[in-house]
């Protein structure tokens, strides 16, 4: 029987990341505890992950290295990812009133100053490069002038200098949400420039992607892979279910659509690639290889840039609450994942 590509995806969705996070802290923890391996880390256990926003900074920092003296292969363990939420989550997503009368809730400008956001990048990451995380990988972004996806990818940046950049200024390029933060410039290796948003406005559940990536990647006799070939671990940060009535919408112009057209984007955007995943799965009858783990966002906000400690508090809850939901799945992925390992 062939060896089962294994494939990690995260969605974008702001703090809701905690979600997410505090899954990939289970599944780590189950690895450790069936392994008898207290350093064992999730990235050990996949061939590739992907992830879009606030999932292309977990990503990141699953598969950042550890520094030569530390005698470590990574530097982060999930518990430390989902810590940068629990107690960073707030300073990120903090503005004084001024920004706040300035930006009139993200009308007239973004309405959190990027600083803040950057200076833990750069605290987390340092100088690493795209090139330098430890598996191939996929975080996605929007480039604005040339109207272009653009995906950073560490086994493209091994083969390319013109397509590496500091893990940093990728994390902001993919998390530069429109009307949440200003787009990010920043530069290649070679010093080129780009001007990117984020890549939830085409792909908030990255997963597709990386897919299609994947089955290139790992191609054999320059055939790329069919989906029967993966094992794929999808994980979403819950789907906002605002609704928006007809009595609401019908006279709405550009502002009155400017802050809900985000939301209806991604929400739309991740049913039809978790459609499309569905269909793709079951046409080559593997179905049972693919999990989309999207939990109920039942008690908490469901706005992605809620960092109160409630809020915080309440999503850690909606973390426990959908791991329960899924423990017998999760446990089924453990094994698998453990067994292709």
């Amino acid at each position: 029987m062939s060896k089962k590509i294994r494939i990690l995806s995260i969605d974008g969705g702001g703090i809701r990341g905690i979600i997410p996070a505090a899954v990939v802290v289970y599944i780590e923890n189950r690895i450790q505890r069936i392994t008898k391996n207290p350093d064992a880390r999730v990235a050990d256990y996949f061939d590739f992950i992907a992830g879009t926003s606030t999932g292309g900074i977990l990503t990141s920092t699953y598969l950042c290295p550890a520094s030569q003296e530390s005698g470590q292969r990574y530097r982060f363990s999930a518990e430390e990812a989902l810590r940068f939420y629990l107690e960073k989550g707030n300073y990120i997503f903090s503005a004084d009133l001024w920004d706040k009368f300035v930006s009139m809730g993200g009308i007239m400008k973004a309405r959190y100053p990027h600083q803040p956001l950057e200076k833990m990048l750069n605290i987390t990451f340092r100088q690493t490069k795209i090139s330098e995380l430890l598996k191939p990988c996929l975080l996605t972004s929007y480039d604005l002038e040339k109207k272009i996806p653009v995906f950073f990818q560490s086994h493209v940046a091994k083969e390319n200098e013109a397509l590496d950049f500091y893990v940093k200024d990728a994390c902001r390029a993919t998390s530069s949400a429109p009307t949440f933060f200003e787009p990010a410039r920043i530069y290649s290796s070679t010093n080129v420039p780009y001007t990117l948003a984020d890549g939830s406005v085409f792909a908030n559940n990255p997963t597709l992607c990386a897919v299609t990536e994947a089955s290139v990647l790992f191609a054999e006799n320059g055939i790329p892979l069919t989906a029967d070939r993966f094992e794929v671990v999808s994980l979403g940060t819950g789907r906002n279910q605002k609704v928006y009535t007809y009595e609401q919408v019908k006279d709405w112009g550009g502002l009155g659509w400017l802050n809900p057209l985000l939301d209806v984007m991604i929400n739309a955007a991740s049913d039809v690639i978790e459609r499309e995943l569905n269909v793709l799965f079951q046409g080559v009858q593997a179905s049972g290889q693919y999990h989309r783990i999207q939990p109920e966002l039942t008690g908490a906000n469901q706005e992605m840039d809620d960092a109160s400690a409630d809020n915080i508090e309440r999503l850690m809850q909606v973390a426990t609450v959908c791991i329960e939901k899924h423990k017998d799945e999760l446990e089924l992925i453990v094994n698998r994942i453990i067994q292709e390992h």
